[in-house]
């Protein structure tokens, strides 16, 4: 499923150069930094709140790609503690199933470890997270964003 994902959004978060390589292609690059993006993406369906019906929510505009997780963070956590790197999975058993197929390490310092510094590193700019009782979005800028 994933994996799916992914693919359909290729032809949105990349572009491809103008130069053509060795091998007579065009080489594509990526509008944001793809880990970021896979890891924001993962947390969105891991730690989803699914008691709610709505769906994890993918909007890519001109100069971010946002991802939207329905339900507020669980317990006491903040984006502030989320951003220091502590954790609180809410939902274990799918973070567990999750880590046996290999798509998380289940260390929980995602957004620490990989969105946040990576997107810096990328972009030149910061990712933004906003809470609501709603939802968790976390906001990737372009690295074309002026």
């Amino acid at each position: 499923m994933i994996e799916r994902l992914i693919d359909r959004m290729r032809p949105f978060i990349s572009e491809d150069g103008g130069e053509i390589n060795e091998g007579l292609r065009r080489e594509s690059s990526y509008r944001y930094a793809f880990d970021a993006v896979r890891e924001a993406i993962l947390n969105a369906l891991v730690h989803r709140d699914w008691t709610r019906s709505i769906e994890v929510e993918v909007v890519n505009y001109a100069d971010r790609l946002e991802v939207t997780s329905p339900g507020a963070l669980q317990n006491s956590m903040t984006i502030e503690k989320m951003l220091a790197g502590q954790r609180s999975p809410r939902n274990p058993i799918i973070v567990e199933i999750m880590r046996d197929y290999g798509y998380v390490d289940a260390r929980g310092m995602g957004v620490r470890r990989k969105i946040v510094p990576l997107t810096r590193a990328y972009a030149g700019k910061d990712a933004g997270f906003e809470l609501t009782d709603d939802y968790l979005r976390v906001e990737i800028p372009s690295r074309q964003a002026g």
